[in-house]
């Protein structure tokens, strides 16, 4: 079917534009936009419209400025809540805003549809996100080298944490404790599982149980915005990202206390060798499924999420214990990044959608709270090499990105 373009919205008042835009940006943000794309498509919305905007996104709030060529300035401010990655969301307001740009539909309908996609179902039920969740702790455990027992109390660790998390989500005032309670229970079953099964390592336990907590994209998305000069809202996502592993940690350290208070030693773990080839890469399928069901991609695009996935997969394993840590994550990325823009150019759908669930296995957040247990037990110089590492592979992981998209354009805002 042919579309006929309807007039352009410049014939429209500018609080109407000045009320899209902001919608527009608040529903991107709370689908887990990025501020400097945020800000991007603002932009050139109202470029489109012969109007110039000056948006300023934060995690928690878009302020607008709106300027006509004549006539008075327009400004608006939208407070927003606690944004959660859905790319089925994201990829339907991606439609909605370029058939604005193409002037097929208008700002009345657009907004229209936008609220639509708002009162939506999520794509993937709750209890399949669960799962999901539940099962990354398990696949985390496999790509840290555990064992039978180490893959087993992380899967029950990441159901229990998956499980507080959606309800104490119901709970305002009680979720703000969620990554507390989940690095307390995680560094109790670890203690416990050590004690009754002595090859059992905790680290693994704790790492893989509790990695659905780990603010790696977080941190990875606020230091990449601070790299496109976004500082205010880099920082502030940076800021976040360490109060979570704060929080985690300090969960850890009280048990950690405790034992050391009734003089409980928790035996040393043998070697970690990991399970072979097969289980790897039965892993590596079942994680990328799982970061698909957790994201929210729609099901037509799966094939998208398991190609993302291995990509990312195959340059770090290619290049481990060959090349230092940040040099492999930065190829990694790299390599996600370039087939996500391609995809996106060849599908005409948003890159994050091919890049975020291939990024997933490559964000840096257990190298965070790695270093944040090492300087909590006095390990100074341990806990600060880590957290350099950490930061190394970050900014190879932002690098990537911001390379790929010279090499490849996506040639999308999104």
């Amino acid at each position: 079917m042919t579309l006929t373009p309807i007039p352009s919205t410049r014939t429209r008042s500018r609080e109407e534009l000045a009320d899209y835009l902001a919608e527009i940006g608040a529903t991107l943000a709370s689908y887990g936009c990025p501020s400097n794309r945020l800000e991007d498509v603002i932009r050139k919305v109202a470029n489109v419209e012969g109007y110039h905007a000056e948006p300023f996104a934060l995690p928690t709030g878009l302020f607008l400025r709106l300027v006509p060529k004549e006539g008075a300035e327009v400004h608006r401010m939208v407070r927003l809540g606690e944004s959660a990655v859905d790319l089925e969301r994201l990829t339907l307001i991606d439609e909605i805003f370029n058939e604005v740009v193409d002037h097929t539909i208008t700002i009345e309908d657009a907004r229209a549809r936008i609220r639509e996609v708002a009162k939506k179902p999520p794509h993937w039920s709750k209890v399949l996100v669960w799962g999901a969740t539940t099962i990354s702790s398990a696949t985390a455990a496999v790509f840290f080298r555990g064992n039978v027992v180490d893959i087993l109390m992380a899967l029950i660790v990441g159901a229990v944490i998956g499980g507080a998390r959606s309800k104490l989500a119901e709970h305002p005032d009680r979720r703000l404790i969620n990554d507390f309670l989940g690095g307390l229970f995680a560094t109790s079953c670890a203690g416990l599982a050590t004690l009754v099964w002595p090859t059992a390592s905790p680290e693994v336990i704790v790492l893989a149980g509790s990695i659905s907590l780990f603010p790696g994209l977080t941190f990875t998305t606020g230091l990449a915005e601070v790299a496109q000069k976004n500082l205010v809202s880099g920082g502030a996502r940076l800021m976040d990202a360490a109060v979570t592993l704060l929080l985690i940690g300090f969960g850890a350290a009280l048990v950690v206390g405790f034992q050391q208070m009734v003089g409980l030693h928790v035996p040393i773990p043998p070697k970690r060798v990991g399970l072979g080839l097969p289980f790897q890469a039965l892993a590596l399928v079942v994680s990328s499924l799982s970061f698909a069901f957790m994201m929210q991609v729609p099901k037509k695009y799966l094939w998208g999420a398991l190609l993302s996935g291995a990509t990312a997969y195959a340059v770090t394993a290619l290049l481990a214990n060959r090349v230092p840590t940040h040099i492999a994550a930065f190829s990694a990325s790299l390599a996600v990044c370039v087939l996500a823009n391609a995809l996106a150019r060849t599908t005409q759908r948003p890159a994050q959608l091919f890049q975020i669930p291939g990024m997933m296995l490559l964000v840096p957040g257990s190298f965070g709270f790695v270093s944040l247990g090492d300087l909590l037990n006095g390990k100074v110089e341990a806990g600060v090499a880590k957290g350099f590492e950490m930061a190394l592979v970050a900014v190879g992981i932002v690098i990537g990105v911001l390379v790929a998209n010279v090499v490849m354009p996506a040639r999308k805002l999104l």
